[in-house]
């Protein structure tokens, strides 16, 4: 009789761990398939790399989001949205950088993020700036009420706005 219940201990065990397996893969394979990434803290030159090796413009999102209404809705209907992340429909690469007042950083995320609001003269928050492949700022943008549709043409408007005519 106790060695049925440890047979089926170890079955729901087995269960578990192989649920356990497949939502980490899951995880692990939806943020390698996304096309923008959408971590907390993104590492700066590694997206400046990723931006030139792939052609595509660069989203630099300064986001206060502990404090700031509008980097929260930002962050929330736009950057947050699956529709965001879709290579097909928006072609951008997303570097968030977050300025909390609430929630621990590293210490070379908060020199990384504080080394950059200074270089894009930051004012204001949320901030995206937007930047070429090759790293030249092609605008600027905030909060676009409407969600990723509207956002996404801003951001496309400011892209072909910065292209010369006869492209």
């Amino acid at each position: 009789m106790a060695r049925s219940g440890s047979l089926r201990f170890l079955l729901v065990d087995a269960r578990q761990l192989g649920m356990a397996v497949g939502f980490c893969l899951t995880l692990a394979l939806t943020s390698m398939a996304s096309g923008c990434d959408t971590s907390d803290d993104t590492d700066f030159p590694k997206s400046v790399a990723l931006a030139k090796k792939t052609n595509r413009p660069l989203l630099l999102a300064f986001l206060g989001t502990d404090w700031s209404i509008s980097s929260l809705k930002l962050d929330r209907e736009v950057f947050d949205q699956a529709e965001f992340a879709d290579d097909a429909k928006y072609n951008f690469l997303l570097c968030k950088l977050h300025f909390y007042q609430t929630q621990e950083r590293s210490p070379e995320i908060i020199r990384q993020n504080e080394q950059l609001a200074v270089r894009y003269n930051i004012a204001e928050f949320p901030t995206v700036v937007v930047l070429s492949p090759t790293g030249e700022e092609l605008g600027r943008i905030g909060y676009v009420p409407g969600g990723v549709e509207k956002f996404a043409a801003a951001v496309n408007k400011l892209i072909l706005k910065s292209r010369p005519s006869g492209e």
